[in-house]
């Protein structure tokens, strides 16, 4: 029997935070199934009712909304932590869905713009051009206006919002306490990274980069030629960038600067969006209406699918299947097939705003793979099952506490109660049949485990 760990459980908690703002951990059951929280939320463009798809099918999940929404501009985003998504109407009024409940309400009026930040949080600035921000359902507006109505805004998870307005200083950086300033920075094609802690523009033929906190706060990079299409990876830890009438996407250090590769391209391109979750990258050509796919691990060019290319869509969902209109549906394909096998459509869903959620209703994850570790190794016969341990605790209460979280983000989790008094209470994750197939969905996690075989076994 391999040793339990009896610290890891708070890097553990850390981890699924973190997975719970960038996407789930895909950690496959016994059977290769994966067991994430996800699904997609369909926004009916001209009003109605939402309806809620699970993965991969993109079959109506059970789930179902009480009452209809007003007709709708765009997707705000979603506050996973409040189990609650958002729209922008027709008539400037960010509209509340629910999750749970199913229930959609007004929640903002009279809004010129609004997005979503990366911690859930809603930014909008009001006609008047004022700022709030809600999180946690709580209002704090901003003192002061802005100077004029934003573009777009960029939340950092902090206090400090930018808002990108016209013109050669379109850069006005809004702090609480403190005047609304502007700063000289281009805002057409603007980038940044997640958590809004670095900028870049095209600023004639180079990239212009700007960071705010830094101490020098402004750098330049030449890629070669006019900047066409920027992007930055979801760690932010790299920049992607085409050069106009170039075949060939580019790879930097955001640090460095330093250029870390290319991938070949068929033709120039003209924008970039990344998988949230880091894998692929999908590349919008600069004619034609189409999205390629790139593995950017492989650093290999996968294909091409026939698609528009809208705010909502294509898009990745879970790291693994492209969602992309085609004709009057909406489809889904399997990117870790080798055929890229259809998953799923939604016959005439093309007009309306898609959102892909990294939540599934209880009656969806428990439907996946949650054993009770009496039923699992009962179920498991006289295969050989192995465990991959996350936590072990003397304290029945904290360990079940654990295994919640871990069930809720959609992981086939559960507590193996001691024999004895001197053993532990272990948070696991499986059965797995064999030590690979254990191993394989623990180093997905990103956090330390151990694999542990029953003393049965």
């Amino acid at each position: 029997m391999i040793p339990p760990v009896r610290h890891a459980s708070l890097l553990l908690i850390a981890g699924l935070a973190a997975c719970g703002s960038g996407g789930p951990p895909q950690i496959p059951d016994a059977e290769g199934r994966q067991v994430v929280a996800i699904s997609l939320l369909r926004w009916p463009t001209a009003g109605g009712s939402p309806t809620l798809y699970r993965f991969p099918t993109l079959q109506p999940a059970l789930w179902e909304a009480r009452g209809t929404t007003p007709a709708l501009k765009r997707v705000v985003g979603a506050d996973i932590d409040q189990r609650q998504a958002f729209a922008l109407d027709s008539k400037d009024g960010v509209v509340a869905l629910d999750l749970e409940s199913g229930r959609s309400r007004p929640f903002l009026a009279d809004i010129a713009v609004a997005d979503a930040g990366p911690d859930g949080a809603i930014y909008a600035v009001a006609r008047d051009r004022t700022l709030t921000s809600v999180t946690g359902r709580l209002p704090t507006a901003y003192p002061g206006k802005l100077p004029a109505i934003p573009i777009a805004l960029i939340g950092t998870g902090t206090d400090q919002v930018y808002a990108l307005v016209a013109g050669d200083s379109g850069l006005v950086i809004i702090r609480q306490g403190q005047a609304p300033r502007r700063e000289e920075f281009p805002v057409t094609g603007m980038v940044h990274t997640r958590w809004g802690d670095l900028l870049a523009a095209t600023k004639g033929d180079e990239v212009e980069l700007f960071e705010p906190t830094a101490t020098h706060p402004r750098r330049s990079l030449d890629i070669g030629g006019k900047p066409a299409a920027l992007a930055f990876s979801p760690s932010g830890h790299r920049l992607y960038a085409v050069a106009e009438g170039n075949e060939e996407v580019q790879r930097f250090d955001r640090y460095s600067l330093g250029r870390l590769g290319t991938i070949e391209i068929p033709a120039p391109a003209i924008d970039l969006r990344p998988d949230p979750l880091g894998r692929f990258l999908l590349v919008r050509p600069a004619q034609g209406d189409s999205v390629w796919v790139l593995d950017v691990v492989k650093s290999e060019f996968l294909g091409s699918f026939n698609t528009t290319w809208r705010g909502d869509l294509p898009t990745l969902a879970a790291g693994r299947w492209l969602l992309v209109r085609e004709g009057t549906d909406v489809v889904s394909y399997d990117l870790f097939d080798a055929e890229f096998t259809q998953s799923g459509r939604i016959k005439g869903g093309a007009a309306d705003l898609w959102q892909v959620l990294d939540w599934a209703p209880r009656s969806e994850a428990g439907a996946v793979a949650e054993p009770d570790s009496t039923v699992a190794q009962a179920a498991a016969g006289d295969r050989a099952v192995v465990y991959v341990q996350l936590s072990s605790s003397q304290n029945p209460a904290w360990a079940e506490e654990l295994a919640n979280k871990m069930k809720s983000q959609g992981l086939p989790a559960s507590v193996i109660r001691p024999k004895r008094q001197d053993e532990f209470y272990r948070v696991v994750l499986g059965p797995y049949p064999s030590r690979e197939a254990a191993d394989s969905a623990g180093t997905r996690l990103g956090q330390p485990y151990f694999l542990y075989l029953p003393e049965a076994r």
